[in-house]
């Protein structure tokens, strides 16, 4: 078996998330079936992170196993079919054959995402579907102040979801940074980078910003709201289509 690694970019709004699901439309199932076109074989992706129902990407890494010999495979050629059968929404930014022993999950170090802040009064129909309009004014030295206290290993119960029929699942997460970043004319950008993300825990951590930023709570209880290793004690989801998948560290 030959592996291929995959870069990818895509808009999430019209799918259902990464994970491939019986009867919608995934960004797994449509790249598995554009493969399989190519390919004339059924084949299995497995990715670095499995982005949510409208979440975007930039930078997803996703390998398959292929029985094509690699003197048959044109990865150029690969690369633009699946992109006239995807795109413009997904795309193939890179393809190369896999070091050995390369696992797009479990060779991954780290995962960066972004998510975009519009905060200015009046929205902007161009960035509608990939930044969260907040119109009331922010303040950006409290959205610094809440960044420190997330940065390191700590346990997230407090920001994540937990996923359904596991009785044991632990939610303890290292972050290796966490800032934001005000990039002008109104948008302000949340970057983070961790060695791995439990289910919202993003989404969550931007919600309870924002409300700090807004003035609705203080930075000084972002500790707090952590130790308690309970959802009811932060803020409210902040909505997918802001965020996405930045980057991904091997």
């Amino acid at each position: 078996m030959l592996r291929v690694r995959l870069l990818l970019a895509y808009h999430g709004l019209g799918f259902h998330g990464f994970a491939m699901q019986r009867g919608v439309d995934t960004v797994g199932g449509a790249v598995a079936g554009a493969l399989e076109r190519v390919l004339g074989h059924p084949v299995d992706i497995t990715c670095a992170g499995r982005t949510d129902t409208g979440v975007h990407a930039w930078g997803q890494v996703v390998h398959f196993d292929t029985t094509t010999p690699a003197a048959d495979l044109d990865l150029q050629k690969l690369q633009r079919a699946v992109n006239s059968l995807c795109g413009p929404a997904v795309v193939v930014r890179a393809a190369e054959f896999a070091a050995e022993g390369f696992d797009a999950r479990r060779s991954a170090r780290a995962r960066r995402y972004h998510y975009t802040v519009l905060n200015r009064p009046v929205a902007d129909p161009f960035l509608a579907s990939t930044s969260w309009h907040v119109p009331d004014p922010l303040d950006r030295r409290v959205l610094a102040l809440t960044c420190d206290p997330v940065i390191g290993e700590h346990d997230f119960t407090s920001f994540c979801r937990a996923p359904k029929g596991v009785k044991s699942y632990s939610m303890v997460r290292n972050v290796v940074d966490a800032r934001w970043i005000d990039t002008g004319d109104g948008l302000v950008r949340f970057e983070i980078e961790s060695s791995a993300f439990c289910q919202q825990m993003v989404r969550a951590l931007v919600g309870t910003m924002i409300e700090m930023g807004r003035g609705h709570r203080s930075a000084g209880e972002m500790a707090a709201i952590l130790r308690a290793r309970s959802r009811a004690a932060a803020g409210e989801l902040a909505p997918p289509h802001g965020l996405c998948l930045w980057d991904v560290v091997y």
